[in-house]
């Protein structure tokens, strides 16, 4: 599955409301446009019979060690497309060792986030 295949099953499965929120842009949508001209540019440049049996993606971030250099930008409104919100969206952050900055306008409040697992980090900017 790639990019173009996940946005058409999301839009097959959302409320036409939802996705377009979700699929849009502001204005003239010009941002949108260079967005998915940037990712179209990524290639993936595989190196095979390499040893990776010890890959380490950990590093840091403000200071803080991460397991993973993925980060989940702020993103409003995580109900609109799953009925558990950022609270699933921190539990898979959680999972792969993301960091997940939660929005102004979640959905959830931002104390319900983490819960009491010890899998969470405050990172305090």
């Amino acid at each position: 599955m790639d990019l173009i295949d996940l946005e058409a099953r999301a839009a097959a499965s959302l409320p036409a409301a939802s996705y377009d929120y979700i699929a849009g842009g502001a204005d003239d949508e010009l941002t949108l446009a260079d967005n998915v001209a940037a990712w179209s540019r990524y290639r993936i440049r595989p190196h095979v019979l390499r040893d990776v049996s010890t890959v380490d993606l950990s590093t840091t971030l403000l200071g803080t060690h991460v397991s993973s250099p993925v980060h989940i930008a702020p993103v409003a409104y995580h109900r609109l497309v799953h009925d558990e919100g950022e609270i699933a969206t921190a539990r898979g952050a959680a999972a792969a060792g993301a960091v997940l900055a939660v929005s102004t306008m979640a959905t959830t409040p931002l104390e319900d986030c983490g819960g009491s697992s010890s899998t969470f980090t405050s990172i305090a900017i």
